[in-house]
């Protein structure tokens, strides 16, 4: 009767020793579950044990004391396998029964990242050409000088003072330019080409009219 008090004693040992475990592996690991799981087992046995053993044991009491028949103990045959507890208890893999064997898991390959594949920059559009602009009628500087004398007064009227001209003086009318210039080529004197062209109108003031004065003096100095 002793020996059964005492196993169930050392029973209740183990499992106050198997829960501080369990306690301290929760603190310890955190989520190792597996390990948890598998001690977890192993106190559930431990209970189951020892809940049977209670029930044995009270039996026997009532038992002993109605008759006082010695009972006879029936130990587990795994009963040693299944409380024995890792002697390590620093080390977190060194508990681990070596029953409990974890199934390999399977290596999941990463699927390959299939890289975007950068859009071609877009090309420029080349910019038509510009058209050609006309250009602009050259406009003689003022001068003192009076040029080199002729005898046609349309040798002294470039190209571009026959722009000017017609554009500023004659409102862009160059027939009659050139009629004014026939009619000058006539005349016998500075002062007879001034006369004529008084009758425009003309303002003295302007650059335009006083280049016209300049290239009567080329034809009648």
């Amino acid at each position: 009767m002793n020996e059964l008090i005492k196993y169930f004693e050392a029973l209740e040992a183990r499992l106050a020793a198997q829960e501080a475990r369990i306690a301290k592996l929760e603190k310890v690991v955190g989520e190792s579950m597996p390990m948890l799981q598998e001690m977890q087992h192993n106190t559930d046995e431990i209970k189951g044990h020892l809940s049977a053993m209670q029930q044995i044991l009270d039996e026997a009491m009532q038992a002993q004391a109605e008759s006082e028949v010695e009972v006879e103990l029936v130990y587990p045959e795994d009963e040693e396998a299944t409380v024995e507890l890792p002697k390590e208890e620093t080390v977190v893999s060194a508990e681990i029964p070596e029953q409990a064997e974890v199934a390999p898991q399977p290596i999941v390959e990463p699927e390959p990242v299939v890289e975007p594949q950068p859009e071609p920059a877009p090309q420029p559009v080349p910019e038509p050409a510009p058209a050609p602009q006309p250009e602009a009628p050259h406009v003689p500087q003022q001068t003192s000088l009076f040029g080199a004398a002729v005898t046609d007064i349309r040798q002294a009227v470039s190209i571009g003072d026959r722009f000017l001209f017609q554009r500023e003086l004659f409102g862009g009318n160059a027939e009659k330019l050139q009629q004014t210039l026939t009619e000058l080529n006539t005349l016998h004197s500075f002062d007879e080409a001034v006369a004529f062209i008084e009758k425009f109108g003309w303002d003295k003031q302007s650059p335009t009219h006083e280049l016209f004065i300049n290239v009567l003096h080329r034809r009648f100095q």
